[in-house]
Formats: C-alpha cells, structure tokens, sequence
C-alpha cells in the first residue's frame, strides 16, 4: 500500500509478526512461558483463554506496554526492542485498541481519527480520513462526538484511527465485549473486511470461542501462561486429545447446540 509522508512516497510491505520465546513473571508467578507463534498479514490470529490465562499481559508485551523477561519479537522481518531502549515507548507500527477505546470526547469523529495522522500532507490526511470512514462504515456519523454514537461505532472509530497510518500489526483487546447482539455482528464482519483490505496481521484477544470462531483464520488456546493449541476453527471443533481445550470447546458452543435441538 502506497502513502504520502510530506510529499515523499512510502511503500509498506506486507507484515508478519514472529515472537520467540517470550516469558513474564510478576512477583516471582510465571505469567507466560516460552511463547512462540507467527502473525502473517492479512490474516486474524484469535487467542482464547479463561481469566488468567495470560492473553492480555501478552498482547501487552507486543503493543510495548510491559517489558518481558526474556523473548524476542520480529516485524515484517526486523527486530523489535521490547525492552524500552528508547524515550517512547510506543511502537509505531504496532496499534493497540484498548477495551476503552480511548476517544477525545470533545472530537468529532473525523476528527479522532484525523489527529493520528499529524504529521502528514493536509490532502492526505482528508483523503485518507475519508477512506477509512467509508472502510469502516462510519461516514454517515463523521461529525458527531463519542456520546452520541453507539460502542460499535466508537469500536470502528478506535480501530479507523488505530490503522490510519498503516500499521503492521493491530492488536484487538476484547472488542466485542461490550457490544450488544447487533453491534457485535456488524463490527465482526466489518472487522475481517478491514483486515483483509489493509493486509494487516491482526491479533484478537477474547474470552468468548464463539466470537472466536467467527472471525479467526487461526486460533491460539491458552492456558496458565502456555499455548496449548494453535489450529483453524475447523480443527478447533474436532476431537482433541487435550481434555481442557475438549472441554473449553463443548462448553463454548453448548447453548447454540441447545437452541438448535429446539427445532430439530
């Protein structure tokens, strides 16, 4: 994908993120042991896991916000220094939507996305401000302010302004979680449609196998800081000889069988 930085063309490869061997404790607790797997651009690398399983302080680890204690991190190809040898530590082509969002409140829409692209021509900025306003389904409520739309929305605004300078990789935390039944199906489809147009890797932090299962190319299960299971959803849902993701998985899709042997 080609952009414009102050009149100088950029060409953006396609990403893929490795990390290798990354280990966290916290007060002498092991958070995660040894985790190694790889992101390729364009495809959505779901991690499954109950509370405590280690998700979010790892999806933390990458976006730079906690310090591992030992691993290593590569982006399309380069090493990432995860151990803040810098002032900033915002790693700019990694983006982090939180589960808050983390709007300006007193902004329009445009606007919030708009003020990650500063740095930039002012007809780039426009021109792609309106790219991804159309992207993202969102160009209808351009010049409202986070309280007046609804959380999908301000979840679609978060992620317009989080990939609007083109990131390498996004990170998700639990996106759909506060979302009502319809919110979550437009932004979960919407959600691969960007990905996929963007070629960015994406990896998505949820709690729910269901949500999981619909948007994954790949899912990653966790348990008490270990993988335990990187596979397709296909594979995900056929027997396993490991009784914890067995029994993760049969609880997970319990209600839906439940609903559709009410009509069987």
């Amino acid at each position: 994908m080609i952009r414009l930085f102050l009149g100088i063309v950029l060409w953006k490869n396609k990403s893929m993120l490795q990390l290798i061997e990354v280990s966290k404790s916290f007060s002498d607790k092991k958070i995660l042991e040894d985790i190694s797997f790889e992101v390729n651009a364009g495809e959505i690398m779901v991690i499954v896991g109950e509370s405590g399983s280690g998700k979010t302080t790892l999806l933390n680890i990458i976006s730079g916000n906690i310090v591992p204690d030992t691993g290593a991190l590569n982006l399309n190809g380069q090493p990432i220094d995860l151990y803040f040898n810098r002032l900033i530590r915002e790693l700019p082509d990694i983006k982090l939507v939180p589960q808050d969002y983390r709007l300006k409140p007193d902004y329009k829409v445009w606007e919030n996305i708009d003020i990650a692209l500063t740095e930039y021509t002012p007809e780039y900025r426009r021109q792609r401000v309106e790219e991804l306003l159309i992207l993202c389904g969102i160009i209808q409520i351009k010049d409202k302010k986070p309280k007046e739309i609804s959380g999908g929305e301000k979840q679609r605004t978060a992620i317009a302004r989080a990939i609007a300078e083109e990131p390498l990789l996004l990170l998700l935390d639990e996106p759909f979680s506060n979302l009502d039944s319809l919110n979550k199906t437009h932004l979960r489809d919407k959600l691969v449609e960007i990905i996929r147009k963007e070629s960015i890797a994406c990896i998505l932090v949820t709690h729910d196998l269901l949500d999981a299962l619909l948007v994954a190319d790949r899912i990653m299960m966790m348990q008490k800081g270990k993988i335990l299971k990187i596979s397709t959803p296909e594979s995900l849902l056929k027997e396993s000889d490991n009784e914890y993701i067995n029994n993760f998985v049969q609880k997970s899709i319990a209600p839906v069988r439940a609903f559709l042997e009410k009509f069987s």
